[in-house]
């Protein structure tokens, strides 16, 4: 019963610093900054589009082929941008 118990919390413990942790990084990431996972990269219209880790809301980025070829989907990733004209344009992703 004991184990079960230990089990049990631990799991819980888990989940909630686990979740909490993830949404805290995009508050404190600063101005201009998203943390998520990429969710689609288009190497032809030179964008990216991560799962916002705070909102679950997806962002696309444009980006430069040097940028995009380092980018992997399903990566986590903290992206630093500019905006020009209504667009999110990446400046700096780091995994």
């Amino acid at each position: 019963m004991k184990n079960r118990l230990l089990v049990a919390a631990v799991f819980l413990a888990v989940v909630v610093l686990g979740t909490g942790t993830m949404t805290w990084a995009c508050k404190s990431a600063g101005p201009n900054k998203h943390v998520g996972s990429i969710t689609s990269i288009d190497a032809k219209a030179q964008t990216f589009t991560i799962r916002d880790a705070e909102t679950d809301h997806p962002m696309t980025f444009a980006a430069t082929d040097t940028m995009l070829k380092d980018l992997k989907l399903s990566a986590r990733v903290m992206v630093g941008y500019k905006e020009d004209n209504g667009k999110m344009i990446a400046v700096d992703v780091q995994s």
